[in-house]
């Protein structure tokens, strides 16, 4: 595949942001596995992908949470006047909304949902580690078959509402690790198999987790591989405006699994598969326009 020019990667860039939200929202399909494989259809690299997933995660889910969750900037609980602009103050800003809206039954405590973000946060960053030494030519094989194994994994939750409630807290951290591998963003799917007796609280505050672990692996990206993704804003961008003017496909929460939701998920990653696209750096003509660092700083781990 020949790379893309500026112009080209833009509008590439910006038609898997729109139909990825388009087709999610129509059909209940894995957002994060779509835009995944667009991705590496386009030819972006292993470490680049990664980047620009957790880039996307983590504007995409401020959008979505703001999308049903409408910001009153006159009854800010946190922060007042243009403080909430600050990025990290604004996440603060709409979890904290979100907070009060949970039956104080269904809370846990913070310093459950401390440690939950805290490993969540370490299993993603390993994992985004292990990407630097994944091969090249074998990674989009290696996300297609963990992309189709997942959507197996969700089909086979869906078959009973107690399987595996026990330790349902230990399958949403390990959802953490094909996170960092490929940008999946499994949230709403593991909402969506609440399970009938949850053992622990953590089903109830999945956003309290997800979205500091997507902040967080958003700066390790940056940290530790120099990525700040232009091509990552640009999907985000459009895939904001394909979900304000469609909306946001609602979960059932029946902990049935969707079987169109699946069925378009694994379409995806068989066209990824049957392509066999080869790593072309695409993303770099586009990120090139926005350098991470005036400094010339491309990441602790690119230093070796």
């Amino acid at each position: 595949m020949d790379v893309l020019n500026f112009g080209d990667a833009i509008v590439a860039f910006l038609n898997i942001g729109l139909f990825s939200s388009l087709v999610s929202r129509f059909t209940g399909a894995n957002t994060a596995i779509l835009v995944f494989c667009s991705l590496l259809y386009l030819g972006c690299e292993p470490v680049e992908t990664v980047g620009i997933m957790l880039t996307y995660l983590v504007f995409m889910r401020l959008t979505i949470y703001t999308q049903k969750k409408k910001l009153n900037f006159k009854h800010l609980q946190v922060f007042k006047g243009y403080k909430v602009f600050i990025p990290v103050l604004f996440m603060t800003e709409i979890l904290a909304q979100m907070w009060a809206d949970v039956p104080e039954e269904k809370r846990a405590s913070r310093s459950q949902i401390t440690g939950w973000i805290v490993t969540g946060s370490i299993l993603t960053t390993i994992a985004m580690i292990a990407v630097k030494f994944i091969p090249e030519d074998f990674y989009y094989i290696i996300g297609g078959i963990a992309g189709f194994l997942i959507c197996v994994f969700f089909y086979w939750l869906g078959q009973d509402r107690d399987r595996l409630s026990g330790i349902w807290d230990k399958i949403v951290l390990l959802s953490f690790i094909p996170l960092g591998l490929f940008g999946f963003d499994l949230a709403d799917w593991l909402a969506d198999m609440r399970r009938h007796v949850n053992s622990t609280l953590i089903a109830y505050n999945l956003p309290f987790i997800f979205l500091p672990v997507f902040f967080i692996g958003f700066l390790m990206a940056n940290i530790l591989f120099g990525i700040f993704s232009l091509s990552g804003l640009v999907i985000t961008f459009f895939g904001a405006l394909g979900l304000r003017l469609f909306g946001y496909y609602e979960m059932s929460r029946k902990g049935k699994a969707n079987l169109v939701s699946l069925g378009f998920t694994v379409l995806a990653i068989l066209l990824l598969l049957i392509t066999a696209p080869e790593p072309t750096g695409v993303s770099k003509a586009v990120d090139a326009f926005l350098p991470s660092n005036h400094y010339g700083f491309t990441g602790i781990l690119n230093m070796f």
